[in-house]
């Protein structure tokens, strides 16, 4: 990687500690950052280059670190060892990275690295939002469980192996060809091989549904009137008005959703919901209360929410209101 052109990438440079931090801060999150050896002369260097809604970074900081973020909150990190090493502790785990262990952190956990002096990465940042929509569209479900990584990837296994080579690939073309990502169709095609890739190969929470056979395509009113929920969650919607919608009776619609959802047309809008207002009680541009965003969705009994949101996720609303970024 060392001896290919990257002149085509953004170049960031430093020596000075506030002015790194707050460098690597503007492509990635606010963090803690100090140096370990008060001899050590810091020489950062970052390549940094966006496609779409994965950002690609080549970087190094020339001297021993430890580097301590906030939780990522908008974003997957994925974090590929070029040389050197780096010890890191996520989700209660110590891990040792080196080319033959990466890492994979979700946006939700806490982590904290100490880089060593000659530690050199490929750093991914994918989108939160693009990735896990795109996990939805490959399970075909959109209420399927929250996306979550196992930490360490083995890069000499053969899945993770392939996925790392990929990644290198779309760093060659884009280093040779920079004009690659003014267009859209080539962006498409290079973050879903990424994503695709991550999500196939990569241990996590979606992996049993990943690997069951594709599911038959759903006849045409169950998708009329889940294409209809999903755009218009907050609408008065009604199963009367569903099957009208979709052309059928109320008896055949509840039918197709019991066969091919598992779940009454109902209880599938009630699932949206809830996912929006997960979404709201993460944002914290939306009002700070757990009653007026579940009302805000309809749901008035307040206690039997909060009971279906923990099973659902694992959690109180209240304490995904508390790790919200504020």
């Amino acid at each position: 990687m060392s001896g290919r052109r990257l002149e085509n990438f953004e170049l960031l440079q430093s020596s000075d500690l506030d002015e790194t931090r707050h460098l690597v801060a503007t492509k990635f999150c606010e963090h803690r950052l100090a140096l370990l050896q008060t001899s050590g002369a810091l020489a950062y260097s970052h390549r940094h280059a966006r496609l779409g809604d994965i950002s690609f970074s080549i970087m190094r900081y020339g001297a021993e670190v430890r580097i301590e973020p906030r939780e990522l909150g908008s974003f997957y990190l994925v974090q590929l060892s070029l040389s050197g090493s780096d010890r890191l502790e996520v989700g209660g785990l110590a891990l040792h990275c080196t080319e033959e262990r990466a890492s994979v952190i979700c946006p939700d956990q806490p982590f904290r690295m100490q880089w060593s002096a000659d530690c050199s990465k490929v750093a991914l940042r994918i989108e939160r939002e693009a990735l896990e929509r795109h996990a939805r569209s490959l399970v075909g479900d959109a209420r399927c469980p929250p996306l979550r990584f196992e930490a360490a990837m083995d890069t000499r296994c053969g899945g993770a192996s392939t996925w790392v080579r990929t990644v290198h690939q779309v760093l060659g073309c884009l280093q040779g060809d920079l004009d690659l990502l003014d267009s859209p169709l080539i962006q498409a095609q290079f973050e879903q091989l990424i994503m695709s890739g991550l999500l196939v190969w990569q241990p996590n929470s979606l992996s049993e549904l990943l690997g069951r056979p594709a599911p038959e395509p759903l006849p045409r009113p169950v998708r009329l009137a889940e294409d209809y929920m999903q755009a218009n969650p907050g609408a008065p919607i009604t199963v009367e008005s569903l099957a009208q919608l979709a052309g059928v009776s109320v008896r055949t619609l509840y039918g197709g959703f019991r066969k091919h959802r598992g779940v009454t047309p109902m209880a599938y809008l009630r699932s949206l919901r809830m996912e929006r207002v997960r979404q709201a009680l993460l944002d914290p541009a939306q009002a700070r209360s757990v009653t007026v965003l579940a009302t805000r969705w309809g749901f008035l009994e307040l206690g039997r929410f909060a009971a279906d949101y923990r099973k659902r996720y694992g959690e109180l609303p209240s304490e995904t209101l508390s790790r919200a970024p504020r």
